[in-house]
């Protein structure tokens, strides 16, 4: 009787497990570029789109967090002031058997920032 329900015990320990991930992404703003959360767009404001992926391994043990730089990502796409944006992470279907198959192993997160802002060639 206690080995069935320690056989029980055992594969439900490995289901936590195996579903279970620390992964953690923290996006950072060193004050380079204004970043507004809250809804300040006005019509001149140009919309555009960021995406990225970060890779966690051994469960997302490794890195304990990645770091997203917002001032940077949106330096690269040209804004020079954020008036409203939004993250948004995920994982595809292709990530989610990426990651069953390699037992936690192995856990791609995918993110999505969309920025509304004033670039730095438009007016004003």
């Amino acid at each position: 009787m206690f080995r069935e329900s320690g056989d029980f015990l055992a594969k439900v320990l490995l289901l936590v497990l195996l579903f279970t991930g620390c992964t953690s992404i923290n996006y950072q703003s060193t004050g380079e570029i204004p970043l507004f959360v809250g809804s300040k767009k006005k019509s001149t404001d140009k919309t555009k789109v960021i995406k990225g992926k970060k890779e966690f391994y051994l469960w997302g043990l490794y890195p304990k967090y990645h770091d997203v730089n917002l001032d940077q990502e949106f330096k690269k796409i040209g804004f020079q002031k954020i008036n409203k944006f939004i993250i948004e992470e995920f994982q595809t279907t292709i990530d989610n058997i990426k990651s069953l198959a390699s037992l936690g192993m192995y856990i791609p997160k995918r993110y999505r920032i969309v920025g509304h802002g004033v670039l730095v060639n438009s007016r004003n």
